[in-house]
């Protein structure tokens, strides 16, 4: 047992359940190492689905590096491959889509209180989610940035927005 697992083991955080666990859809990404850091990521909150978004003719990554990176998250999370048209319909419809993007639309995601049921769609580390992404009731979040450097990776971003809403939605117990 490792020293991560041995601490948690003696504490008190209760699994989310799968009716109101979150959805991480990524789109178009490009490297493997960034998806198999998301699947980690969704192993550590609990989300009950992650979606990667490729159209047909895009290649699916080498399997082994993303599991590589992934580590037991890929064996203990449910994670599928889909096209856009897709989406829509692999995501529950009491389901709230929001965007982590950098837009004029965009809000603060500190300002925001975060659907209970949420689907979060992050996008490609090079163009972002596609500009044609819009769903009913999409609400579209940034992450500020007061540094010099003003983007982020995108595991770091979904790390930063996935635990902003465990913060909002989790009874801690203490």
């Amino acid at each position: 047992m490792n020293q991560a697992n041995k601490f948690f083991e003696y504490q008190n955080y209760e699994p989310i359940s799968k009716e109101r666990a979150p959805i991480l859809i990524a789109w178009h990404l490009q490297t493997p190492e960034n998806a198999g850091h998301l699947m980690r990521l969704a192993a550590n909150v609990g989300c009950r689905l992650v979606l990667f978004v490729k159209e047909e003719e895009e290649v699916n990554f080498k399997s082994a590096k993303m599991k590589y990176v992934a580590g037991q998250a890929a064996k203990n999370i449910n994670w599928k491959y889909c096209l856009p048209q897709e989406v829509e319909q692999m995501v529950p419809s009491d389901y709230t889509f929001i965007a982590l993007e950098t837009s004029p639309e965009s809000s603060n995601l500190y300002n925001e209180v975060l659907p209970e049921k949420m689907a979060l769609m992050v996008g490609s580390e090079r163009s972002g989610i596609p500009v044609d992404v819009n769903y009913p009731n999409q609400q579209n979040v940034h992450i500020p940035m007061h540094g010099m450097v003003k983007s982020m990776n995108v595991s770091h971003a979904a790390s930063v927005c996935l635990f902003e809403w465990v913060r909002q939605h989790t009874i801690h117990v203490e």
